[in-house]
């Protein structure tokens, strides 16, 4: 039995889309007041959002985005939204929503683990690809090995970056579900191919923003690097933190500037 079970399936129409949610969510008066945001930053690290709690000029949102803030940028707004958690299929279904809202440009950003022994924690890795070796992207494109982040997108990023000091780097990522099934064998194969991260989501979102038309983009801080004599751990120390930090300010520049979306893959 192949994967998905039912073959070609992301040509098939859905059941349920996004939009029919919104419109349910509009009716039992869950519209969030305010205007919709040029963009939007997905986040997953607990003292990073704390931070985005503190920063000037956040207005926080009502209605089904509550919990998440606006922040003032230029002449308009991008929205700050944290996962509730982590994994591919929560963070699809949350970005399914706001695409369905109106949003039209996407990062994801979080914390991943180094294959490459040379990353150290703290060090910041924008991803232009991602190996699909979750559940959640092969029911939104055909099979292929990578799902790729909106190169328009990733470069503002890249500028960005450049424009803020932050040093970065450029490589693939390997998305997977299960974290606590990442073999040494895996570790060899795709260290020796150059991917420098693993993590749970970028591949299902790059897959997504394909299928529903729109730019999503993400980059990682180092938070621990795997190794094949063990687990080097360092996701509560600061310089993690501070990292996505850095990461946060010079993201904010980038989404606000209008980038070309992808064409719509669907059939």
């Amino acid at each position: 039995m192949g994967f998905p079970n039912t073959p070609g399936k992301h040509a098939c129409a859905a059941v349920i889309e996004p939009a029919h949610v919104i419109e349910e969510r509009k009716k039992e008066g869950l519209q969030p007041t305010g205007p919709v945001a040029d963009g939007a930053i997905l986040c997953y690290d607990a003292a990073l959002w704390q931070w985005v709690g503190t920063l000037p000029g956040r207005v926080p949102c009502d209605g089904w985005l509550e919990g998440a803030y606006r922040l003032p940028y230029a002449d308009g707004w991008i929205l700050a939204m944290k996962i509730a958690g982590w994994g591919a299929p929560t963070a699809a279904m949350a970005l399914e929503e706001l695409i369905a809202s109106g949003i039209p440009r996407f990062v994801s950003m979080g914390a991943a683990g180094g294959l490459q022994e040379t990353l150290g924690v703290g060090e910041v890795v924008v991803c232009d690809r991602a190996i699909r070796d979750e559940g959640t992207s092969h029911h939104y494109l055909p099979d292929a090995r990578y799902a790729s982040a909106c190169p328009d997108l990733t470069t503002a990023i890249r500028s960005a970056l450049r424009e803020h000091g932050v040093p970065f780097h450029v490589a693939a990522s390997w998305t997977t579900d299960a974290p606590y099934r990442e073999t040494i064998d895996e570790l060899r194969s795709y260290r020796s191919a150059g991917v420098a991260t693993v993590e749970m989501e970028a591949a299902a979102l790059f897959a997504v923003g394909a299928y529903r038309g729109v730019s999503v983009s993400s980059a990682f801080v180092i938070s621990d690097v795997l190794t094949e004599d063990g687990w080097i751990q360092r996701y509560h120390g600061e310089a993690k933190v501070d990292g996505l930090k850095r990461l946060f300010s010079a993201v904010l520049p980038a989404i606000a500037t209008p980038t070309a979306t992808r064409k719509e893959q669907r059939p």
